[in-house]
């Protein structure tokens, strides 16, 4: 832990305390000879730190050892417990993103435990939970059934590479580029999706048919979403199952309602598997024949042994060559632009939730590490998990220890304590992943949409007075429906370029000219632009200057570009148009006041310009005072 020592003590200075610690001025005994512990008073640790055991001196006998570990517990207990919590509610998510792809669910838990070490020790996000999630199932299930799954790791470890790639390149800064309804319309979907997901536990335990069904599933498949809603080919429990299902599910989100305005000692989440669980066993299935699912109907908890998959007796790994390129780059593209669309975007959500700004590169950079580790030894990869993320953040897990403690309680489970959470309800799980899509969605969001969409009258009638852009709240509802019915990395890319496509629409009528002429001389007229010259204005701002109006022009001819910016080789070109349209007519034309990016632009294509002539601003400014000026501006329609 970090410790901050006080004044108390006069052999210790600031910057003794900041430096390394050594056996020489720090004794582990007094005058006496008797053993000796750090008062707990003289230092301040700080949540979520893991060298408690070295800092500030080494430990120092067996009840220094228990003193530090107590101390670190009740420091950091809402880190501990969120992280079992999640770990919990994450080997649902993880088994059911192996049944999409058709592959076994060890996989899915192997990449989880890994990813979330890892993301913790290398690189993440403090309190974004990592592990492999639906979409990643999705974007690997093509694989599967083509190729089979000996090539899934060539595609997981491929994907790693290149997000690894993405993070050295120092490319998360195009995260800006995502507008803000996107990222609202991206988080309300992702509850809705989150919630549809927990209807699938509410069917028979899924076999070898449904996992033939998912194997055939496409990486755009429209309603794929509700498809295990809505298909036949899996029964729902019986009644009985649905409504101790269904009591479990509303218990477990009335708790993690309620609970943390009551207290936040522990995380409701956690009480909420206890409660269940315990209703469950006790209170249901012993005095009764009712039974709700368990964690085990959906999927054993329980994996191979770890080892690289090249010593793997079970798995047959293909060379590496060409031909097992041509198969996997395609999925390992789509792994890669899911999983970076996926933890980038919880990212900017937790960001949100903890008001803390997130390093996105490094982020990408852990990404990519735990991909390619988690194939090596087996796992079929995975991404930030945004459902996870929520969970932990509102328990209060938002360090890094708990994503490494996450990780640690899964390896746990799997391994050795699988037969205790195989007994959870999938009731429990399921109230707390609805509860945690209750807290993703952006409900001030909804509202301003539909103010957006309901007339003044009917706005003011009711006094809505949150409305955005129409456009803004299209875009949201856009990126909302595509999320849901086709894809995330397709909801998202589509929400960006309607935002583009909508910026540039509007850029494009907000170019004025005004025309100013000499009154007294009538010798000159100034052509006053204002605006961006950019692909999406070049035409428009070339039609207002037709030649059966500009040869009444005078002969002298001023484009004055002070609140203009020249943005592309379009804007170039239709600036360099206007005034060889007025030379061609004999006048003598100037262009002044050009910024200095536009200048630093112009001056790439220095080519174009010769023989232009360009004035300064002081000469421009002496005409202007001279005269009378007769202002008419014109509008891009």
């Amino acid at each position: 832990m970090s410790r901050k020592y006080s004044n108390q003590d006069p052999s210790y200075d600031e910057e003794e305390v900041t430096g390394e610690f050594n056996d020489d001025h720090i004794s582990p005994h007094n005058k006496d000879g008797k053993e000796i512990m750090y008062n707990e008073e003289e230092y301040l640790a700080e949540v979520g730190e893991m060298n408690c055991y070295c800092v500030p001196t080494r430990v120092y006998g067996f009840k220094d050892f228990l003193f530090r570990t107590l101390g670190w517990s009740l420091l950091n207990k809402e880190q501990i417990l969120g992280a079992f919590t999640v770990a919990l509610t994450q080997i649902p998510e993880a088994v059911t993103g192996a049944l999409i792809a058709g592959v076994n669910p060890a996989l899915a838990l192997q990449s989880t435990w890994l990813m979330n070490i890892l993301t913790a020790m290398i690189g993440g996000r403090p309190g974004m939970i990592s592990g492999t999630t639906p979409f990643i199932g999705i974007a690997l299930a093509g694989l599967v059934e083509e190729s089979g799954v000996e090539y899934v790791y060539y595609a997981v470890m491929f994907a790693g590479f290149l997000q690894l790639v993405f993070g050295m390149m120092g490319l998360g800064a195009l995260m800006r580029f995502v507008p803000y309804p996107v990222i609202q319309g991206f988080s309300n979907a992702m509850a809705m999706y989150i919630v549809a997901a927990q209807f699938r536990f509410g069917k028979v335990a899924p076999d070898k048919s449904y996992l033939a069904e998912y194997s055939t599933r496409q990486l755009v498949e429209p309603g794929h979403s509700w498809e295990h809603i809505t298909d036949n080919d899996t029964d729902w429990n019986l009644g009985s199952s649905l409504v101790v299902f269904g009591i479990h599910v509303a218990l477990a989100f009335s708790i993690c309602l309620a609970l943390p305005k009551l207290t936040r000692i522990v995380p409701s989440a956690f009480v909420a598997i206890v409660v269940c669980t315990f209703i469950e066993h006790i209170f249901v299935r012993q005095p009764t024949d009712f039974r709700s699912a368990l964690i085990e109907d959906f999927g054993l908890v329980k994996t191979s042994p770890l080892e690289p998959i090249w010593s793997d007796s079970d798995i047959t790994m293909p060379g590496f060559n060409l031909d097992t390129f041509r198969r996997v780059y395609l999925y390992g593209l789509a792994v890669f632009g899911t999983g970076l669309c996926e933890s980038l975007l919880a990212t900017h959500i937790v960001d949100e939730l903890t008001e803390v700004k997130g390093r996105k590169n490094r982020i990408a950079i852990g990404q990519g590490v735990g991909n390619i580790v988690s194939a090596v030894f087996g796992g079929m990869g995975g991404s930030g998990s945004i459902a996870q993320s929520i969970v932990a953040n509102h328990s209060d897990g938002i360090t890094n220890l708990c994503t490494f403690l996450t990780g640690a309680f899964v390896l746990l489970f799997v391994y050795a304590a699988y037969p205790m959470v195989n007994i959870v309800p999938l009731g429990a799980i399921a109230g707390i992943m609805i509860w945690a899509a209750f807290k993703l969605v952006d409900w001030e969001s909804l509202l301003q949409a539909l103010a957006a969409l309901l007339p003044l009258s009917i706005r003011d009638r009711v006094n809505l007075d949150c409305k955005t852009p129409r456009s803004d709240a299209l875009i949201m509802l856009a990126v909302m429906a595509i999320t849901v019915c086709l894809d995330l990395s397709i909801g998202l890319l589509s929400g960006v370029l309607i935002a583009a496509f909508v910026f540039v629409w509007d850029s494009s009528t907000r170019v004025i000219v005004e025309r100013e002429v000499n009154a007294e001389e009538s010798a000159s007229v100034t052509y006053n632009v204002t605006g961006p010259l950019f692909f999406a204005t070049a035409g428009g701002f070339c039609d207002i200057f037709p030649l059966e109006e500009i040869q009444f022009d005078p002969d002298e001819v001023v484009i004055l570009l002070e609140g203009a910016e020249i943005y592309d080789y379009s804007g170039m070109v239709a600036l360099k148009k206007v005034y060889d349209r007025f030379a061609d007519l004999g006048k003598v034309v100037a262009l002044s006041s050009i910024s200095p990016t536009s200048r630093r632009l112009m001056e790439k294509t220095a080519y174009m310009w010769q023989g232009v002539n360009f004035l300064e601003v002081e000469e421009v400014d002496q005409s202007l005072d001279q005269s009378t000026l007769i202002s008419q501006s014109v509008d891009m329609d």
